[in-house]
Parts: structure tokens; C-alpha cells; sequence
């Protein structure tokens, strides 16, 4: 079954260039960006907030087993699974958002780790996206990924184990990160006290 069939909606996520401005409307919105997403987890300290003087249609931000993938190499592919960030989170057209999966078919967990790992490189690779001048995927390049024929519980035994990998990937990621900030801010401190002598 190609994406397109599997969802309710494939769309590119909301362009800040054809959005009307004002003045008087100006908020203080989150926006997801390719380094929000590590293991197909969205990281929310990750998310970028920004003030804006454009209302965005509550379409574009994202909802609960949304899948979005980046369009841009390295493509990354994001799940919407936290529940703990109040504020709406806005996906720019930089990404695609697969919305309203065939819950009688699919597992959103087993369709994003299959696109993020397998699917799109495929897709990529069979169609020669590499070879087009901009190297990017499209919109019709996301609607005819093929996805496996997999029964829905076998997706769901799989999904289980992918959640769990994934997310101590995702720990694993952040610790490492923070300790890479604590390197560099010690070696700034032994540079700077050098430079200070």
C-alpha cells in the first residue's frame, strides 16, 4: 500500500511566506525543526520557540500519531508521542505530515521506524531522488513510498520493542550531547584561564 492510501492526509507543513502578518497578533509559538527529532522521537527541549505575527491554522501543528519526515537530507522522521508540552507545536513546510493513519492496518510506531530506516532510502535510491538538482523529496515522492504488507499484529510486536530502543537511543543521544556542552565549556574555562596568564 502506497502512503497516500494508508492516510487520511499527506500535506507539506505551514509556509511562513504566504502567511498574512499583523501588527497587533504577535505570540510566542514552538516550531519543530530536523534537530527536534532524534530515533523518531521529538525532543521538546529541542523545539525552537519563536514570536510570531501570523495565525496559523490549528492544521499545522501537530496532533496525536502524527508522522512528519524532513525533506531535506539526512530525512528524519518524527513521531508525535509527548504529552507533557502545553503549548502547540508548529511544523513548517520544510516537512511533510502524514495525518490519520488506518489504525485497522497500520501501527504509526512500525510505519515511521520503517520509513526513517528502511523506506525512504529505498524509495530514494529506486527513484534516483539523489540525481534531481535539488536532492529533496516531494510531496508526491512521500504519497508513493510503498509500505510493507505486514499484519497489523505482527507491526505491534515489533512496534513494542522499536519504542523501547528508540527511546533509550534517544537518552543515550541527550547524555552524550550533554556531555559533549560540559567538554567544551571546560576546555573554554583551561583555554580562557591560559589566555589569561
Amino acid at each position: 500500500m502506497l502512503v497516500k492510501d494508508a492516510f487520511k492526509e499527506v500535506f507539506t507543513g505551514f509556509n511562513m511566506n504566504n502567511a498574512s502578518s499583523s501588527d497587533k497578533y504577535i505570540k510566542e509559538v514552538y516550531f519543530i525543526q530536523k534537530d527536534s527529532i532524534s530515533y523518531t522521537n521529538i525532543i521538546p527541549n529541542k523545539l525552537i520557540k519563536k514570536r510570531i505575527n501570523v495565525d496559523i491554522k490549528d492544521k499545522y501543528t501537530m496532533k496525536d500519531r502524527d508522522i512528519i519526515i524532513s525533506l531535506k537530507k539526512p530525512y528524519k522522521v518524527g513521531t508525535y508521542r509527548f504529552t507533557n508540552l502545553k503549548e502547540d507545536v508548529v511544523i513548517p513546510n520544510n516537512f511533510i505530515i502524514l495525518r490519520g493513519i488506518n489504525m485497522d492496518l497500520y501501527s504509526f510506531i512500525f510505519v515511521s521506524n520503517y520509513l526513517e530506516k528502511i523506506g525512504i532510502e529505498k524509495y530514494v535510491n529506486d527513484k534516483k531522488v539523489n540525481e534531481r538538482t535539488n536532492k529533496e523529496l516531494t510531496l508526491e515522492d512521500v504519497k508513493n513510498i510503498e509500505l510493507p504488507d505486514i499484519p497489523k499484529q505482527r507491526q505491534m510486536t515489533i512496534s513494542n520493542l522499536m519504542n523501547l530502543i528508540n527511546d533509550r537511543s534517544s537518552i543515550y543521544s541527550t547524555i552524550l550531547e550533554n556531555d559533549d556542552q560540559i567538554i567544551k565549556y571546560a576546555l573554554n574555562e583551561v583555554v580562557g584561564d591560559n589566555n589569561a596568564r
